[in-house]
């Protein structure tokens, strides 16, 4: 009997600690997909605050050391309007966000934020 109840508390634990790990996984995972979403997200703001040269067709960055942001822009290839797209990054993780520009500094309009590459074909947005 005494066997036969260690075997149940073995396998109880077992269970429990393979369920424990698959959590933290799981929160691990969240954890770094809302850091990368929030410093993508800090990067495009802090875009609209710097002075950037005349947009191009080709992606042009600039980089913060202190902390860790990169912003990019280019001419937007939407025919509507003429938009300057914005990229915020963090580790492979990018935001976007459809602006304006004027006298060197990027006009944001709200609604203008996206979590994908508004541009039809993907090798665009690279």
């Amino acid at each position: 009997m005494v066997i036969i109840l260690t075997i149940i508390g073995l396998l109880l634990l077992t269970g429990f600690h393979s369920l424990i790990i698959s959590e933290q996984k799981t929160i691990i995972s969240q954890t770094q997909y809302y850091q990368r979403f929030n410093q993508a997200s800090s990067a495009l703001q802090w875009a609209i605050t710097q002075n950037w040269p005349t947009p191009t067709d080709q992606w042009q960055c600039l980089i913060e050391a202190r902390f860790q942001l990169k912003a990019c822009i280019k001419k937007s290839l939407l025919k509507i309007d003429d938009y300057i797209l914005v990229r915020g990054e963090a580790e492979q993780f990018y935001l976007y966000q459809l602006t304006h520009y004027d006298s060197h500094k990027l006009i944001s309009q709200p609604g203008h934020w996206l979590d994908y590459c508004p541009e039809k074909r993907s090798i665009d947005c690279e």
